[in-house]
């Protein structure tokens, strides 16, 4: 009978937090399209464009996630009770080393963070470590090819401050 009450709260407790972020989904794309131009007259996509197409990604992912706790597989979508910390450390990780990299954009420009973190998360994210010099190509090339692309859709990024 408890397993069953635990059960049917772990279940209340996951569609009221897909329920919500899909909320917050739908505010951040109404502020998205009342704040920021999605184009522009001299590039081909606007500031508002990218953090849109997030918004509707998130809300479309919560609306599966309400589906599947309503209709299909809910043991898949439920939060569980228990969080198990190793599954945890890789993306809280992540999240602080993004953070550490967008803080050091000033200092370091686009190009600078990027390697860093692609540097950073290879070393020491990775389970298989590679050699010094493919990680310093791989960050490279992954740091070069989104300035590229970003250059090509003509979106300028952070430079450093003392250039």
């Amino acid at each position: 009978m408890r397993q069953g009450k635990l059960k049917n709260l772990q279940f209340r407790i996951s569609l009221a937090f897909a329920v919500i972020l899909a909320l917050v989904a739908v505010i951040i794309a109404i502020t998205v399209l009342s704040t920021l131009k999605l184009s522009h007259p001299t590039t081909v996509l606007g500031p508002g464009f990218y953090p849109l197409v997030l918004s509707i990604l998130m809300f479309l992912s919560c609306l599966y996630i309400i589906y599947s706790l309503r209709y299909g597989d809910s043991d898949s979508v439920v939060i569980k009770s228990t969080l198990d910390v190793a599954a945890i450390k890789k993306p809280l990780a992540l999240f602080f080393l993004a953070i550490a990299c967008v803080a050091a954009m000033p200092l370091l420009g686009f190009l600078g963070s990027m390697f860093l973190f692609s540097y950073v998360q290879m070393t020491y994210l990775e389970r298989e470590k590679k050699l010094l010099l493919w990680r310093i190509i791989y960050s490279a090339s992954i740091a070069g090819g989104v300035f590229l692309l970003f250059k090509a859709l003509q979106i300028y990024l952070p430079v450093p401050f003392w250039l």
